[in-house]
């Protein structure tokens, strides 16, 4: 059957161009919507709109669209962003399927491709006895074919993203960015990151010796970024350092005193917000600083392998946890939040109660969610995205026949 995509903004690479020319070559067609420059340096040779009004416009201009262009199915990278937001109601309206990518929940090799939503917005159950019944009716999780990811190929795409933000941006003039800072400034903080980068990583050495070496003591923390939709929108936290205030003050009055707390930065922090000095500065005022660690690198699965539990707002790091084991609470919204997997109960009584996970559970969600909502690839290399595309356009086409 052939279908009409109407696509809305993608990653800031050339992974939404190759699916268009993959599935235009399949017969179907593919529009895309241009928001800001950025959109308009990775097009390709799909028939392109541009939209350049305010975000009020946006429902009606929705809806005319789906209907000039006869479009079945809508895709996005994300969909919390604030040019997205409107398309979910609007192809509800329509009676239209939206198809949502994003970083994979799995880590690494993986990205995720999920209809309606994603994350917060994922229709996967978190009953466990559903996915114990699925046991034998899906395959084992495959091993992952490396896609050649690298930071430094994804921050290529990234800076020529945003300087076509800056040249285009009299064309797009009332487009505003889902980042909340301009691209000088953040990739100035990474810039400092990395000349302090050595340093980093010897001091979490040194942490991380002492930590394994008194293993099942510590309770480890992985912050995320302060901007990320998983914050923003699927969190009860304005923000990290809500998050942080909540578990350090909750690991001072009810963790058993021999036990340490390990904070962990995010590894794409751009430092603008000072969390080690947040941090602390709260250890000290709660008279915790002797068993508060910060640490800003660190080899994560080492530290999860030996934790005592783990603490996330609602991270992938999640799911490293559940594989080593570890004793999980989530303090968002989380697909893998389940009953035997996570702690369901407050966090004040995780420190002392919390049981590992339950990991025929885990496997049998493990297996599920690889099956039906990851794909082998990534969004950024040219190997990765050719994986990506490929799985993409069967995973769409086998969607769209049911």
């Amino acid at each position: 059957m052939r279908r009409s995509f109407l696509a809305l903004q993608g990653t800031a690479s050339p992974f939404f161009s190759e699916l268009a020319t993959a599935l235009m070559k399949r017969g179907h067609r593919f529009t895309r919507v241009n928001f800001c420059g950025g959109d308009l340096a990775y097009a390709g040779s799909e028939r392109q709109l541009n939209f350049n009004g305010r975000l009020e416009d946006l429902p009606g201009w929705y809806e005319s669209a789906i209907e000039e262009h006869d479009v079945t199915d809508i895709v996005m990278f994300g969909d919390c962003r604030a040019v997205h937001q409107p398309m979910h109601a609007a192809s509800r309206a329509k009676g239209k399927r939206v198809y949502v990518f994003e970083e994979g929940y799995v880590r690494p090799h993986w990205i995720t491709l999920e209809e309606t939503g994603v994350n917060g917005r994922s229709h996967l159950p978190r009953d466990a006895s559903w996915y114990l019944a699925q046991r034998g009716r899906v395959p084992a999780c495959p091993t992952a074919l490396q896609t050649g990811y690298n930071l430094y190929e994804r921050a290529f795409h990234d800076i020529r993203y945003r300087a076509a933000n800056a040249l285009y941006n009299w064309r797009f003039r009332h487009y505003r960015s889902h980042r909340p800072r301009n691209g000088l400034v953040e990739y100035s903080g990474l810039a400092v990151r990395m000349l302090l980068q050595r340093n980093h990583n010897r001091d979490a050495r040194q942490i991380m010796n002492d930590l394994v070496a008194k293993r099942g003591e510590y309770y480890i923390f992985p912050l995320q970024l302060n901007s990320d939709a998983q914050i923003v929108v699927h969190s009860p936290f304005d923000g990290v350092c809500a998050a942080i205030d909540q578990a350090v003050r909750s690991f001072a009055k009810h963790a058993p005193d021999q036990t340490w707390l390990v904070v962990k930065n995010h590894p794409l922090d751009t430092g603008l917000v000072n969390y080690r000095r947040h941090t602390e500065r709260l250890a000290i005022d709660l008279g915790i600083s002797h068993r508060l660690r910060f640490i800003d690198a660190g080899h994560l699965p080492t530290l999860l392998e030996n934790a005592k539990g783990a603490l996330v707002v609602n991270s992938t790091v999640g799911l490293s946890a559940l594989h080593h084991g570890c004793p999980l609470v989530a303090l968002g919204t989380a697909i893998y939040d389940v009953d035997g997997l996570t702690w369901q109960g407050d966090i004040d009584d995780f420190w002392t109660q919390a049981i590992a996970p339950d990991m025929a559970l885990y496997s049998a969600f493990l297996d599920y969610v690889v099956h039906h909502t990851q794909i082998n690839g990534d969004f950024y290399t040219r190997s990765g995205i050719a994986m990506a595309t490929a799985g993409a356009v069967q995973r769409l086409e086998a969607a769209t026949r049911a």
